[in-house]
């Protein structure tokens, strides 16, 4: 038997404020449409699994920790461009925006004794050891990645380096040096994993009895921590599996003087380059083709049919992104890396599919 949750007693309900505005518009005989939502949402007593020293019997505690604020919008844009008695053509978009903001945290024991408010480091929630930290501080989004931050490759040895704050003989902080002590290298916000904007459009045109429609995905902005590559593009540190090939434009150090994207690689490396950093990071931006759809219709009124129509379908037919892992719209987790300990990430199926529909 094993303690698995500690009870809470000052635990209470999450409590969500919301606020919108919303618009539709439709004009030119619904020629063309326009839809605009804004909304605020505030939650107070927000619910974490806040960690806890392990002298407890647990490593985190379920806490109300403190309040949200997100605010965004979402717009949708449609027209039908052409509209005669054998053409029709018509353009759908819709964009989505959403920012979260900390607003207050819950006080923890300072050293003196006292409570005070501090920021709080969590996991991203993929259970993958050397996990890629994440910090709740007042004013940030719950998401931003905090990590010691990658500086590149030493040009002189191929070494891997990483800033590091620089004091003066007060304490200050007036600037950043780097350091290819893994240890020495100091945590840096380094961006949230939220989009900038995201959504998708489509499109779908016919001509006389042929029709042809198309639907695309879209994410801009943001960024995803590549479990994959920190496995896989390790500069030699695992002498049990293979390296992954490096992308056009990146290149390995070889020789002193090279500009190089990557440290020079060892047997059993230890220089720790593959270590959490910002080093894995990367913009999970994307522009997917996640539907095609090509169709005919016959009419058949002599044979009882008021309408045949024979199509083809096919998903996932592309991805357009420069995310060098599987897919930037699947999250890892654990045993997703090796594929080892469950199951591993693969990419969306790419799907083809023949049919008819009878209209009698």
């Amino acid at each position: 038997a094993l303690i698995n949750v500690i009870g809470n007693k000052d635990l209470t309900w999450e409590k969500t404020y919301t606020t919108s505005i919303g618009l539709d518009a439709a004009l030119f005989n619904n020629r063309l449409r326009f839809t605009f939502d804004f909304y605020s949402k505030d939650t107070d007593n927000i619910l974490y699994n806040v960690p806890v020293t392990g002298l407890t019997g647990v490593t985190s505690v379920y806490r109300n920790i403190g309040k949200m604020k997100n605010t965004g919008y979402e717009i949708s844009l449609g027209g039908d461009i052409i509209s005669t008695k054998d053409w029709f053509w018509n353009v759908e978009l819709n964009i989505g925006h959403n920012s979260n903001k900390l607003k207050d945290l819950y006080k923890q024991k300072d050293t003196d004794g006292s409570y005070v408010v501090k920021p709080v480091i969590i996991s991203d929630g993929s259970s993958i050891a050397g996990t890629a930290q994440r910090i709740l501080e007042i004013g940030y989004p719950v998401d931003t990645y905090y990590l010691k931050e990658w500086a590149g490759v030493n040009p002189e040895n191929g070494a891997p380096m990483w800033y590091k704050d620089t004091k003066d003989s007060e304490g200050n902080v007036p600037g950043r040096d780097t350091t290819s002590n893994y240890a020495e290298a100091g945590y840096y916000k380094c961006g949230s994993a939220a989009p900038d904007l995201f959504g998708g459009f489509s499109t779908t045109l016919t001509w006389k009895g042929f029709d042809l429609n198309a639907v695309f995905g879209y994410s801009i902005g943001g960024k995803i921590y590549n479990y994959s590559r920190q496995e896989y593009d390790s500069d030699g540190t695992y002498t049990d599996r293979n390296q992954m090939k490096l992308k056009d434009g990146w290149n390995r150090w070889e020789k002193p003087g090279d500009i190089a994207t990557h440290p020079v690689a060892k047997y059993n490396n230890q220089d720790k380059g593959n270590s959490a950093s910002s080093r894995y990071l990367e913009d999970s931006d994307y522009l997917k083709l996640r539907s095609l759809t090509l169709g005919y219709n016959f009419k058949l009124p002599q044979w009882g049919i008021q309408n045949l129509r024979v199509f083809m379908n096919a998903e996932n037919l592309f991805t357009i992104t420069d995310y060098s892992g599987v897919d930037p719209e699947i999250p890892a987790s654990d045993g997703s890396v090796m594929g080892t300990a469950g199951p591993a990430v693969y990419p969306s199926v790419r799907k083809y599919m023949f049919g008819l529909n009878l209209t009698f």
